[in-house]
Parts: structure tokens; C-alpha cells; sequence
């Protein structure tokens, strides 16, 4: 929702009146509530309760360009992420580091808990430069080995069909870049190459020179590469992030679609490496339109070596859309454990050896 009074406004009174035809500002976000079900096999039994993200991500942002004349722009993106159905923000990672658990008795590392730091602008926190030449960002942003986890899934990356679930690092990696990189600096390629695009990325982790074995941790590479035309979609994407209590951690990816227009298919191929363990995963899923809504699905298997164990991930769900803005969803997944494994669920621990997690979720969204 454009708030161009105010933008011009608040131009005027910053710059002077050449900044109000080459100034713009907008407030943007999107609200999703959802009643979730998730059961396991063991003795955690189920939880019920509201949630939120159960089709797309909650958040709440400011963004606005200037130009600058002869083709060259200036932009900044403020967006944090939300928790509706408790009325709190979510967290952020300053160096890309895990910083360790909540200490109660002293308040050590308070900031870092969900609901507990008031709003950061931890989806993204970026001030940037455009012209024919491309972008560069600078601050918060999604690494590249994210994009295809969320664009060759039909679930993305949220609710109980979640590709995160099998696609991201593995059980023995700390999952402080899977999705984003703090102190980064990167570089996409313009939209005008003929339906190649792509992301590069390198990111600080911030620690002194001389902190030994871990002055590279928290340093972050990232690479992905792709090609858009018509129903064709296909991408590469690799992040590398220094963890040298682990052997660092890369999440490297390939996916594509294609839609046929009666439905589209998906395949995505990922593969997490931490040291010596390694996670594999495949998916294939498709959206099918039917009607003013639109049916999900999507099976996923998972490889492990050296850590955790196999994994299948099964997920169907249906979205309606109400409107533009304004949609109702119903989600169903099961994944089940394979070598009498434990490591993966739906948010509820599986005790039982070579156990599943259940889980549903209904919900509304609404993006303004």
C-alpha cells in the first residue's frame, strides 16, 4: 500500500521540493493465522494451538527508492517478521554465529529469544544501489542458497509443508544461515539479460583477528544462478558458512519448474554438508488451479550419512483465494523416520525408533 502524501511530505520537509518527484515510500505486510495440530510418535503425544506463517511468512515493512537521475537509484527495505497470534517480532543474528541458550538466572543472551526483543528488522535490513549494471545491497538479506527452497516447493518454506523440514542444514548444524546473513554485502544481476538472473553474497561474521581458530566464524559465500522464460524456470544456489566447531556448513541446491497451465510441476534436488555429515534431499510437487483457489502437493525423501537418519515428507494442502489479498488454507503432512530414527518432525519430537510426525493446520492470510 503506497502512502505517497506522506512520503512526499516528509520529502519536503527532509530535502526540499526537488525530493517529491523522486522520492517514494510504502508501508507493507501480510498478517497469517492459523489453527495447527501436530502428533508424534512416542511419548510427546500431540499439541494443538494457533500459530502463525502456515502459508506465507508475517511480517511488517518500510521500503522506498529515490532516484537519482541518469538511471542510478537508492533504496532501503526495513522488514520484521511478526508472531500474530502473540502480538511479538521475531529474532535476528547479529554475526551469523549461535550464541548459545538462555541463561534464566543471569539474562545472558535475552536478545535472541523469540518475543522478548520487541520488532527487529530481521527478514531484511538493506540500503542499496541500482542501475543497469544491477543492485548492490548492503545489510541483512537472504543468502543464495535460500531462493530455490522456497521457489521450487509448493509449499515454500512455511507451514507442515514446509521444505525446510528435509532441505535445510543438517540436525548437527546451527541453522543461523539457512534462510538469511547479517553484515553482508551482495550483488544481483540486473533484469535485463534475457531471463538470466542471479545473487552473489559474502558476509562478515565480525570476530577480532586474533580469536584464534574461530576468527573466520559466522563468514559467509554465496552464489546462485538461474534462467526465467516463459513456463521455464531453473536455478543453482550454494552458501558456505565458517563453523569451525563443525567444519563449516553448505547448503547447495538445484531446482526448476515448469507450467504447463493446467498445473505446474516442481522438482528440487538440495545436499547440506557439515564436516562429515551430509544430508541428500529430492522432492517432486506441483500446484494444480482449481477454481478462484489452488491445490499443493509435494513428496519429499531425505539421504543421510555420517548424522540423523532417512526421512520421507509428505504434504497436501488447498489455498482460496478470497481476493488479491485475502486468502483461506488447509494444510496435511506426515513425515516418517526411516533406520528407526528420531531426528525429524513437524515441531513435536518423535521418540519412538522410526516414528512419524502428523500434523494439520487451517488458517487465514491477508497482506496489506
Amino acid at each position: 500500500m503506497k502512502f505517497s502524501p506522506l512520503a512526499l511530505g516528509l520529502a519536503a520537509v527532509c530535502a526540499g521540493p526537488a525530493a517529491q518527484a523522486q522520492s517514494s515510500v510504502q508501508l507493507f505486510g501480510l498478517v497469517d493465522v492459523n489453527y495447527l495440530r501436530v502428533s508424534s510418535d512416542g511419548s510427546n503425544g500431540s499439541v494443538s494451538k494457533l500459530g502463525t506463517d502456515g502459508n506465507l511468512s508475517s511480517r511488517l515493512g518500510f521500503r522506498g527508492t529515490e532516484d537519482l537521475g541518469g538511471g542510478l537509484k537508492a533504496g532501503f527495505w526495513l522488514e520484521a517478521a511478526i508472531n500474530p497470534d502473540e502480538g511479538t517480532g521475531g529474532t535476528t543474528s547479529g554475526t551469523n554465529q549461535a550464541i548459545g541458550a538462555f541463561n534464566p538466572a543471569t539474562g545472558a543472551n535475552a536478545p535472541v529469544r523469540s518475543g522478548t526483543q520487541g520488532l527487529t528488522f530481521g527478514r531484511r535490513s538493506t540500503v542499496s544501489l541500482s542501475d543497469s549494471w544491477g543492485e548492490i545491497r548492503l545489510g541483512r538479506d537472504y543468502v543464495p542458497g535460500f531462493w530455490n527452497l522456497s521457489t521450487f516447493s509448493p509449499f515454500g518454506t512455511n507451514g507442515v509443508g514446509s521444505s525446510g523440514f528435509m532441505f535445510y542444514p543438517t540436525p548437527s548444524a546451527a541453522r543461523i544461515t539457512n534462510v538469511r546473513a547479517s553484515n553482508s554485502i551482495g550483488y544481483h544481476l540486473p533484469e535485463s539479460l534475457g531471463g538470466f538472473y542471479g545473487q552473489a553474497m559474502y558476509a562478515l561474521g565480525e570476530n577480532s583477528s586474533n580469536a584464534g581458530a574461530i576468527k573466520d566464524d559466522g563468514k559467509v559465500t554465496g552464489l546462485r544462478l538461474g534462467y526465467a522464460s516463459g513456463p521455464v524456470n531453473v536455478a543453482y544456489g550454494t552458501t558456505r558458512t565458517k563453523i569451525s566447531a563443525l567444519g563449516d556448513l553448505t547448503q547447495s541446491n538445484i531446482g526448476g519448474s515448469y507450467d504447463f497451465g493446467a498445473a505446474k510441476l516442481m522438482v528440487l534436488w538440495g545436499e547440506n554438508k557439515t564436516g562429515a555429515n551430509k544430508t541428500r534431499a529430492q522432492l517432486i510437487g506441483a500446484h494444480v488451479p482449481v477454481g478462484a483457489g489452488q491445490i499443493r502437493a509435494a513428496y519429499t525423501t531425505l539421504k543421510a550419512s555420517g548424522v540423523a537418519n532417512d526421512a520421507s515428507h509428505l504434504a497436501l494442502g488447498y489455498v482460496y483465494n478470497l481476493s488479491k489479498r485475502s486468502a483461506v488454507y488447509a494444510h496435511y503432512a506426515r513425515i516418517t523416520n526411516k533406520n528407526n530414527g528420531t531426528a525429524f518432525d513437524l515441531g513435536l519430537g518423535v521418540t519412538s525408533p522410526g516414528g512419524s510426525s502428523t500434523g494439520y493446520e487451517f488458517g487465514v492470510r491477508h497482506s496489506f
